[in-house]
């Protein structure tokens, strides 16, 4: 179990200070959607819900949005944001979509939370629960990015999350899958004969792979990310990622990683005033693909 879905994670403080998507995210996979001849939008699934971040934002594109997590405290976070109520939170693990029929799905969407789910397990059921003429698109960002007016961070944020003698050593399995630009889903799809498969990578320094069966678009903008952030929301967000819970659990005596890596960047980059706005390109990956025939 990742560490969002264990009742002692601040699902509160994920659902304030967690990064938003572009609206214009939401028109780009419904025009991929409809590529295919009667596509409906009856019903979009967003699996890995977390707090619902994006599945409220799907609601104006589609009759009915439900969310599913494994974990209760991250939709009970859903539900209070949800003044509403008009999305309908379902607890199910992504792998079993007991509660949905054969052939009943439009569109699954999964936000910055298909890696932490078995992929071919998920593939499969999205395979039977899907229309065939639906949709599964699965996007995300690592949390890494370029710092176009402070270059010289770019490699202390990647050290941060990915260092052994930094927080590298403390991620849940299956975060190399999100840092590898979802290519694992790319070759589920390939492999189980998935039609218009699309894989976008933005920036160019996102890593890429050689396989020239599922080699990626590189993007020119970005179309997953909407996070302006100032130094102080940008720690604010660094102190969301699971890695920095699970290290604190083991070192509870140490001062903030989050708190030493902010600081130590402000002061390679001259930085002074926590309220900076910061011209950054964060990582990103959107994959999307139609069903096999049936």
């Amino acid at each position: 179990m990742a560490t969002y879905s264990t009742p002692a994670y601040n699902s509160a403080n994920y659902q304030a200070d967690r990064p938003r998507y572009r609206d214009s995210l939401v028109d780009k996979i419904l025009d991929f959607h409809k590529k295919t001849p009667d596509a409906a939008t009856d019903l979009a699934v967003d699996v890995a819900t977390g707090t619902g971040i994006f599945a409220r934002q799907l609601q104006r594109g589609f009759t009915k949005v439900i969310g599913t997590d494994i974990s209760e405290n991250m939709l009970n976070s859903a539900r209070k944001a949800d003044a509403e109520l008009a999305i309908e939170y379902i607890q199910s693990p992504a792998e079993r979509l007991s509660f949905l029929e054969d052939h009943s799905v439009d569109v699954i969407t999964v936000a910055t939370g298909a890696h932490w789910i078995e992929v071919d397990k998920f593939v499969a059921e999205a395979k039977r629960v899907l229309k065939p003429t639906g949709s599964f698109v699965i996007f995300g960002y690592p949390g890494f990015a370029h710092f176009v007016d402070y270059p010289q961070c770019d490699k202390m944020l990647k050290d941060y999350g990915l260092s052994s003698d930094k927080l590298g050593s403390y991620w849940d399995a299956g975060r190399e899958l999100l840092v590898a630009g979802y290519r694992r889903y790319h070759q589920a799809f390939v492999d189980g004969n998935w039609s218009d498969i699309s894989r976008r990578i933005y920036p160019d320094t996102f890593e890429k792979e050689e396989s020239k069966l599922i080699q990626p678009i590189i993007g020119d903008g970005p179309v997953v990310m909407d996070f302006q952030v100032t130094w102080r929301t940008l720690l604010a967000f660094l102190k969301t990622w699971s890695t920095l819970a699970i290290y604190h659990k083991k070192y509870p005596e140490r001062e903030n990683a989050a708190d030493v890596l902010v600081r130590e960047m402000m002061a390679a980059a001259g930085a002074t005033d926590m309220e900076e706005k910061l011209n950054i390109e964060w990582e990103e990956v959107l994959l999307m693909a139609h069903p096999p025939s049936q």
